[in-house]
């Protein structure tokens, strides 16, 4: 190698050229391919990720039923290695890519996996003690309005609305404590109420205290269950 290129620089030289050229191509053609993605695209490629996920889960869960092993976690890290990728070139394209407006009054979430209700003008200021909240999503929330009366989402599509966790509705809010915006939260998720959201979750010492987000802020503080709040409604599903 070292005769040959003492023997012939120059071909040396235009071989090194074209090699160099090669790789800038290649790293202007991904460049280029990054800024083309559009929201729809990386949203289709997000939702791609999720249902391979929900493959290998059920085939994962087949094989423990048979007695073969099996490895759930895997499933998991493959789908946020995907994720965190497709968020990347998300980034570099300059685009929104984590929330679907399905135009039925419900928003996904290609994050986590969770569908969010989107309020309206007619829903975004009911307030509910916390048993009630608990109890109307399960039995009534598909409908416009509960047994009590209380205006819900006029929504039939879905018949599995809950209170999230905690864990959960942190989720969406706009950025960590403090926030810098109020309400904070995506503009997506419709008219929302810079107030107090009720979660699912009891605090453990006490069953008449349950925890809730802040949106006006992002703080997460707890309450007594009679104290009527704001709901933001969830299910699970894509």
């Amino acid at each position: 190698m070292t005769r040959i290129v003492q023997q012939h620089p120059t071909l040396a030289a235009r071989s090194l050229s074209r090699l160099v050229l090669a790789v800038v191509a290649l790293l202007l053609a991904a460049s280029v391919a990054d800024a083309a993605l559009t929201t729809g695209a990386c949203l289709v490629q997000k939702r791609k990720a999720w249902i391979t996920f929900r493959k290998c889960q059920g085939t994962a869960q087949v094989k423990l039923l048979k007695g073969k092993p099996t490895d759930l976690a895997a499933c998991d890290t493959a789908l946020q290695t995907a994720l965190t990728k497709i968020s990347a070139k998300a980034t570099k394209a300059v685009i929104a890519c984590r929330y679907r407006d399905n135009a039925d009054s419900t928003i996904t979430d290609y994050d986590t996996g969770l569908m969010w209700e989107k309020k309206t003008a007619g829903n975004v200021n009911t307030t509910f003690v916390w048993s009630a909240a608990l109890k109307d999503f399960p039995d009534g929330y598909n409908a416009c309005v509960s047994s009590d009366g209380s205006i819900l989402a006029c929504n039939s599509a879905y018949h599995d609305w809950r209170l999230p966790t905690i864990v959960e509705l942190q989720t969406i809010l706009l950025e960590p404590y403090p926030c810098t915006t109020s309400p904070c939260i995506d503009p997506v998720f419709g008219p929302t109420v810079a107030g107090n959201y009720w979660s699912a979750t009891t605090i453990a010492t006490d069953p008449d205290i349950a925890w809730l987000v802040y949106f006006t802020s992002g703080s997460v503080f707890s309450a007594n269950k009679l104290n009527s709040s704001y709901v933001r409604a969830v299910r699970t599903g894509l």
